[in-house]
């Protein structure tokens, strides 16, 4: 039988990139998001089943999640809209969390709920030594890695089987307006992770048994550990920008460089070098400067 996998959060980038990976290999998914979402490319293809409903509402989970094969739990809400009402972000990112959980145990499911996390829920860590292991104290200092660090207890203390992916800053590789303050300093130690090896972490954890029960790191590997001005200057070069257009964080934000042998070893997702992610900019710009 051929189990949907589900994909909260379903109709974002994220999701449609692990639902397209999923069909690729004829799979089923169940898209599960808000009624609002843009579901074009989704609805009526085959193999896809769309859902429309909201986290927060138990009866439209105990739908989505009912006979499903796998989860991959995206749902969420981000800085800085999770900045901006504690109560709604933690009803979303916690409670929302906690339905998924109680609907496969009441279900008697042994689907693998894969919860996508972050590194955020460290906090500043620039005065630890490196590189950051999964036992680094967890502490939050926004509300996000607040609501991130309840939902992996949930996890934690369920009967579910379960993968948490503490995922670090993603490197998209796409003409992107910079950030206004780049939240690290110039001299923090940065390790991010290209979007697609993202992709290949999350799908590699709900399909393999070994991944299960454990919290991961999810960063890209030795040839992604710079600081801060190393990642900012390439990203002006990149642009053609004037770097002393960049503005730093003046204290340390929540990035660092992570421990991911064992991530790496289980899940096998590292497959584009810092290298490969500056060649796609180059390769980016110089289509968008010929055009």
């Amino acid at each position: 039988m051929n189990s949907p996998i589900l994909i909260t959060g379903g109709a974002g980038s994220v999701g449609r990139q692990l639902a397209g990976m999923f069909l690729a290999e004829g799979r089923n998914v169940r898209i599960f998001d808000l009624p609002f979402m843009d579901f074009t490319g989704l609805e009526g293809q085959p193999n896809v089943e769309v859902l429309k409903g909201d986290i927060t509402d138990k009866e439209s989970v105990n739908e989505a999640v009912r006979d499903v094969g796998g989860i991959l739990h995206l749902a969420a809400l981000l800085p800085p809209t999770s900045e901006r009402d504690r109560d709604k972000t933690f009803a979303v990112n916690v409670e929302g969390t906690r339905s998924i959980v109680e609907a496969l145990e009441s279900q008697g499911s042994k689907a693998t709920l894969v919860f996508t996390s972050s590194i955020s829920t460290y906090g500043d860590t620039s005065k630890e030594p490196s590189p950051i292991t999964i036992t680094q104290p967890q502490n939050a200092i926004d509300i996000y890695a607040e609501s991130k660090i309840a939902g992996e207890k949930i996890l934690i203390e369920s009967g579910v089987n379960f993968v948490i992916l503490r995922i670090a800053s993603i490197a998209v590789p796409a003409f992107l307006e910079p950030p206004e303050p780049w939240p690290f300093t110039s001299a923090q130690r940065v390790e991010m992770v290209h979007r697609d090896d993202v992709a290949d972490a999350i799908k590699a954890s709900v399909d393999t048994p070994e991944a299960v029960g454990n919290v991961f790191n999810i960063a890209g590997g030795s040839t992604w550990r710079l600081t801060g001005k190393d990642y900012v200057e390439d990203f002006f070069n990149f642009m053609g920008a004037p770097v002393d257009m960049a503005i730093y964080r003046e204290e340390p934000g929540w990035n660092d460089w992570y421990d991911t042998v064992e991530s790496q070893k289980i899940l096998k997702y590292q497959n584009r070098s810092y290298e490969f992610y500056s060649g796609e900019m180059r390769s980016i710009v110089e289509e968008m400067m010929a055009e």
